[in-house]
This record gives C-alpha cells, structure tokens and sequence, in this order.
C-alpha cells in the first residue's frame, strides 16, 4: 500500500517521544520527566498491516511565562499539520486540560486535517474513565492507551490506518511513472542538475547553502517512460538543523526518500563523500529504493588516468554497500554526462519490477549452491532445498532450507552476491530471508 506521513502532535511530557518509540522499535528519541526535553525532532519509518508510515516526532517545548504557548511550538504544529496525512493528537489522562491542549486542538479542527485523539498513560482498564473529559476537545472518540506499557497501541493503529487515504484515481494511472528524488547535502547542485534535466528554470539555483526548501517535482517523457523528477531540499547533519523550517525541509527530504522509487545522490566532487552521505544511502537501501551515486563538479577535479577509480575505491571502502550502486561522475556545469543518469534511472527501474520465476531461480540456486556448496555448522549440514522470490520494488528473495539460523553470514553474503551478479542487480538494494523447511 501507499506511504504515509503521521505526525504526533501534543503539548510537552505528554508521552510522545515515549509513542514514537514504541511505534518503531527503538529508542530513537530522548525521553525524560522534564518538559521541552525533545529539542531535536525525530522522525523514522514503520510498517502497520501493509501500510508504511513515517512518523514524525515534534519536539515538545515550554511555553514562555504569561504566554498561553510560545511561537516556536505552534509553528512547529502548524508545519506538522501541513505536511502530515494524519494527525496523532496526543494528551495526558492523568491531567486535566490544559490551555496548551485547547490550542493545539483548535489548529488541528481548523486545519480540518485527519486526525486522532489519543489519551495517554491510562495504564489499566479502571483508568478508562480518565478520557470522558478529553470529549470536549471537538476531536471525536478519545482513544485509551499506554505508550510505556503498550496497552491498545495495536487497536490505536487499527483505527489510524482506517482513515488514511486510499489510492485515488491521479495515483493508480500514474503508478507506471518512474519517480527519481535527487537528494543530499544542501548545495551541491540538486536544482541545477533537474534544471538540466528539464532544460527549464524550474527550480531555483543560488550558491547559498539551504535555499530549496521545499520538495519540487516535474515530469518528462524519456524514451516512452514518464519520469517524475524530484528536487529536494538539502540534507544536513542534524546539530546543523536548528530551526522548524530547516528541520521540516530534511522531513519532507525523508518523505520524498519514501515516495521514490530510485534515488539519485549528489555528491560534491571536491568535499568528497563523508558521513552524512553514508547515513543517506543507507537510509535509501533501508527503504529499498534505487540508488544512483552522482558525484558532481567533476570539472573542478585535477585529475589523471587513476583519480576516477582511486575515488570509487575510496567510496567503496568508507561504505562497502555502495559496490552494488552506479557512481557516476558528472559536472552539472558543463552538461557532462547527464542522460547518463537518465539511462542508468531506467535500467535500475526494469530491474527493481523484474520478477524472476521460481523455475529459473531454482536452476541458478542450483549453480550457486554447486559452486559453492553451504558449510557444516555445529555437525549439522546445511541444505538449500528451493528458492522463491515473492515481492519486487525491491526484489524480496526467500531461501528455504533445513537450518536458516545457523547460515554463516560470510554464506549469506555469498548468496546475496551470487544473486546481483547473476541477475544483474546493479543499483538496486534486494532482501534475502532464510525460512526453515
């Protein structure tokens, strides 16, 4: 099913952080007794009954003195209500109402977003009563649960996933598109290279650092396929994002991540690829999108005969995952191989939608497994007995053999290579599950 972004809305120490944990399996956000304790906002992904969601965390902050809430937080909620498909509307049910709640909740019904009302920390059944007095907020039925403890989370989703939008008409005719985001760090050259793209001033091209704030996208036709070419506004390391406009631009970034289906990352040829790139890609491989590694303003290079592979060593030894993507060098400038990523964006798509048939797949297990056949661990033999591949976008491939929790992960890495360069997967991130059988 579709992607969807929540964010969770509420007045400070009402539990958020403490929900966005438990929703997606970490400990992702700082939780603390003390008011305002969320300053860096938090946002990550989760799968609930088909559906993936990115859930947004909003930071809670203090109200100033005299102040009923301060600026910072209703702008923050305001941008959180935009952005979002859905609204967790979240509350304390060991208070009462507060002033803060009353004005939060007044922006969600003007807004007229979705939304859910969700009282918090009633941790038993003889609590329930506690949400009677949360009817007042005009938000519809409260919903009872405990973030600490768990209790109804489950329900809670059921009821959320029940008003998110199904797929309209504008969705089901465009699901052939191809949808490419170009990404990364701000100013190396996103609004330049899909101006180029284009040949059109679509976006607009300064050397100041953060000046796309918004996702913008176009369409061209390019050979037959209809591509939806995606600018973004830079990612920046999070100590850098100290204000709500800058932190929701890297928001909607993530959320455009979750939308595409290949990604094309810049790269500044003369800072080189750092951390902040590394935390991109692998981001884009957790999703399973596409990846094209674009390292631009090659032009500015001093370069020889060796420079081109001694930096593609470079990049493969900071991240080893980035053998299985493209790198390809570019100068936006100069109009330097740039249908190349074009090419490359339609290549990796038929991969990323290619489903292999279990006949074929179980031939070249066989060849796999011959050339190489699976060790003996703890005196047990291992044995592959058949292959499936059951997904695509990316391809989901399911091993099933005798003893799946004994396959060393030297095997496992084996297989996985064994496949990509025998199905030529180049660009395209694949999971392989083992299951008993």
């Amino acid at each position: 099913m579709g992607n969807f972004t929540i964010a969770i809305l509420g007045r400070p120490n009402v539990g958020k952080s403490t929900l966005f944990n438990r929703l997606v399996g970490s400990r992702k956000s700082i939780v603390s007794p003390i008011e305002g304790v969320t300053r860096d906002r938090i946002y990550s992904s989760f799968e609930w009954v088909g559906y993936n969601l990115n859930l947004i965390d909003t930071g809670g902050f203090l109200p100033k003195e005299n102040d009923v809430m301060n600026k910072h937080i209703q702008e923050q909620a305001r941008v959180a209500i935009k952005d979002a498909d859905l609204i967790i509307f979240l509350v304390d049910g060991q208070s009462d109402i507060t002033s803060s709640d009353r004005v939060l909740s007044d922006m969600v019904k003007k807004a007229q977003r979705e939304s859910v009302l969700v009282v918090n920390k009633i941790d038993s059944l003889s609590m329930n009563d506690n949400i009677n007095i949360f009817f007042e907020l005009g938000l519809g039925d409260p919903i009872p649960i405990s973030a600490s403890h768990g209790r109804n989370v489950g329900e809670m989703l059921d009821i959320l996933v029940s008003k998110l939008p199904h797929l309209d008409k504008k969705e089901i005719n465009n699901k052939n598109d191809i949808n490419l985001a170009i990404v990364g760090m701000p100013n190396v050259g996103k609004s330049s290279l899909m101006n180029a793209l284009l040949q059109e001033e679509k976006s607009i091209v300064t050397n100041i650092a953060g000046t796309t704030r918004d996702s913008v996208d176009s369409y061209i036709n390019y050979f037959g396929k209809s591509i939806r070419i995606i600018d973004t506004a830079g990612l920046r390391k999070r100590a850098k994002v100290n204000d709500d406009i800058e932190f929701y631009s890297a928001i909607r970034t993530n959320k455009v991540i979750v939308e595409c289906d290949i990604a094309v990352l810049m790269v500044d040829a003369d800072k080189g690829f750092d951390k902040q790139d590394k935390d991109i890609i692998r981001n884009i491989i957790k999703l399973g999108k596409g990846l094209i590694i674009a390292i631009n303003k090659w032009d500015l290079i001093e370069k020889d005969s060796s420079t081109m592979n001694d930096l593609i060593k470079d990049i493969h030894y900071s991240y080893s995952a980035t053998k299985h993507f493209p790198i390809l060098f570019i100068s936006v400038k100069n109009n330097l191989r740039l249908q190349s990523i074009l090419d490359t964006a339609l290549k990796i798509h038929n991969r990323l939608v290619t489903k292999v048939s279990t006949p074929s797949l179980n031939e070249l297990i066989q060849k796999i497994v011959k050339n190489n056949p699976p060790p003996a661990v703890k005196g047990k033999h291992l044995k592959i007995k058949y292959i499936a591949q059951p997904r695509h976008s990316p391809p989901i491939f399911a091993i099933f053999m005798n003893h799946p929790n004994l396959v060393p992960i030297s095997y496992k890495r084996y297989i996985e290579n064994s496949l990509r360069r025998e199905l030529d997967l180049e660009g395209v991130p694949i999971k392989i599950s083992f299951r008993k059988k």
